[in-house]
């Protein structure tokens, strides 16, 4: 064989060895957007089933509320809960700060503050309670006791 054929021989096998790792990169991209794209889906459908349970749960409080005469706090499973005007929960008794508020409010009737190996984040604003994990987030409404997913990256925004 020729100087120039076993050149032309170690050029082939080193596109070869490119082409092989850029096919290897792109199959690599796939996986890891694809794991990223379910990851993000399964936490968004863990915290909505979360906000459900939550929802219900606060609805119960509720009704305890009304069969007490809306009284401004009341016992209830071992705890002092303090309500709204309107009869949901805003936390346990003494209110401290919003965001701790929600965070003792979320783990009284959660029993965790964390889903799965990520720990929620609380943050207080004015009429409810933000919860969320990475870009899923869950508003407690005060004023009707609603569990909604909220959109909108939270910002600072403190309940007053």
């Amino acid at each position: 064989m020729s100087r120039q054929g076993e050149q032309d021989i170690r050029w082939l096998s080193g596109y070869r060895l490119l082409a092989a790792i850029l096919v290897l990169l792109v199959i690599i991209a796939t996986l890891v957007g694809g794991y990223h794209r379910h990851r993000d889906q399964a936490l968004a459908t863990s915290l909505a089933l979360l906000g459900e349970q939550f929802a219900e749960r606060m609805q119960r409080l509720h009704g305890r509320w009304l069969e007490e005469r809306r009284p401004a706090q009341f016992h209830a499973q071992g705890q002092v809960w303090q309500f709204s005007e309107r009869g949901w929960p805003l936390g346990l008794a003494p209110l401290m700060t919003p965001s701790s508020d929600c965070q003792q409010l979320w783990q009284s009737v959660m029993g965790s503050s964390s889903l799965g190996n990520l720990p929620l984040q609380f943050r207080g604003m004015a009429g409810g309670c933000l919860i969320g994990a990475e870009s899923h987030w869950l508003h407690y409404r005060f004023a009707d006791g609603r569990v909604s997913p909220w959109r909108a990256p939270p910002g600072g925004a403190e309940r007053g």
